[in-house]
């Protein structure tokens, strides 16, 4: 057998050995090899659903701001109509006992449109980020061929993708101290999966590659309150997860439940255009364990956290806006049966433009993940949002 015959014959032996691999990635991996970090596990990480403004305190008025798609009550506060846009990069490191390593994810998490139909009712529709699965992990093994020569062989996984969750929202406010509201959502997305396996020695040895798609399919409903006096704001919401599928083009590949979701805030609004918030919420990510494979371990997960919006100084007649807070969190898959807790610190500030019609919002914030684990991440996530109105 020449060398180069040989090399067809051992690219066809890792053609096979891909072919047995992929089928594994039909649903996600759990190993450290296959995403090396630990905020992005299993079906992905969760963004929260927070707008910038909500984001710059930590998520603390996630449950009164009406532009994070969390409590559709919130929505009966527009007068007009109004869009809202948000972009969040994330500059993440990720350090072990081997080294460190740093990747940039771009996040698009929560597009917004509100409209009033009259009689105190305002419509919304909105796309939200539930879970981002975006990683890229490479490593370099050696295999060793016939004759007993070694060969390095570089293996790259790569997803690309998310879930995302639609909402058409209802809110109503019949009277000046109470809001309602209600909401449909349709849970859909797709991950693109590749795997290719390179060889340093390309003449000889070719290279794989194969890839593919996963479709999510889903339907929640979710509903709202907000109390409001002069100078308190409680609200609460709650979402009831319906059937959530996962296929693979036609083929249906595996049924589970959107988690179910429950938050409550309690804010004191007792200074002009200020707000001090305490917030908590529960996610039952274990809901989607059915949809991965046996090793897969949802975890129902705690999110609480403490933050302010103040109305600080003008400049040139723009009222500026300054906020802060603290988050702490539980991630919602574990990363090699260990689960991953996140804390973080925010901070942010806003000012309107063009007579009140233009709104723009700035936050930072300052992640550490950790796991019973030798490994940790740190990530710096800036967060623009801005909105307008006619």
């Amino acid at each position: 057998m020449t060398r180069r015959t040989f090399g067809r014959a051992r690219g066809w032996v890792a053609r096979a050995r891909t072919l047995v691999v992929v089928p594994a990635l039909v649903v996600p991996a759990l190993t450290a090899r296959a995403q090396s970090n630990l905020s992005a596990q299993g079906f992905g990480f969760p963004t929260g659903q927070f707008s910038t403004r909500a984001q710059g305190t930590g998520g603390a008025i996630g449950e009164m701001d009406p532009f994070s798609p969390i409590n559709p009550a919130t929505i009966a506060v527009f007068p007009s109509r109004i869009i809202f846009f948000q972009m969040e990069p994330e500059y993440r490191n990720v350090s072990t006992g081997a080294g460190s390593e740093r990747t940039t994810t771009a996040r698009y998490p929560v597009v917004f449109g509100a409209m009033p139909i009259g009689g105190n009712v305002v419509l919304s529709l909105s796309a939200s980020t539930l879970l981002d699965r975006t990683s890229t992990t490479s490593f370099t093994t050696t295999q060793i061929i016939g004759g007993g020569q070694a060969v390095p062989m570089t293996t790259t996984f790569r997803i690309n993708g998310g879930i995302e969750d639609v909402r058409l929202a209802a809110g109503w406010q019949p009277k000046n101290w109470i809001r309602v509201g209600l909401g449909v959502h349709g849970i859909t997305g797709n991950n693109l999966i590749s795997l290719s396996q390179t060889f340093a020695d390309s003449v000889v040895f070719s290279s794989f590659t194969q890839q593919r798609v996963l479709g999510y399919h889903g339907t929640a409903m979710s509903a709202g309150v907000q109390l409001v006096s002069s100078q308190f704001v409680l609200s609460g919401s709650g979402r009831m997860g319906g059937s959530l599928r996962l296929s693979a083009e036609d083929t249906l590949l595996s049924t589970a439940n959107v988690p179910n979701q429950f938050g409550a805030s309690l804010a004191y609004v007792g200074i002009a255009n200020s707000a001090f918030s305490i917030r908590t919420s529960r996610e039952d990510w274990s809901a989607l364990g059915g949809l991965g494979t046996p090793g897969l371990t949802g975890v129902d997960a705690w999110d609480s956290s403490i933050g302010a919006d103040i109305g600080g100084p003008r400049i040139y007649d723009h009222l500026i806006f300054l906020r802060g807070g603290f988050r702490t969190r539980t991630l919602p898959f574990q990363a090699a049966n260990r689960t991953v807790t996140e804390n973080s610190v925010s901070g942010g500030l806003g000012t309107a433009f063009a007579n009140g019609h233009v709104l723009a919002d700035l936050a930072v914030i300052r992640a550490s993940r950790s796991a019973d684990l030798p490994a940790s991440e740190h990530a710096w996530t800036l967060s623009f949002g801005i909105s307008v109105r006619p």
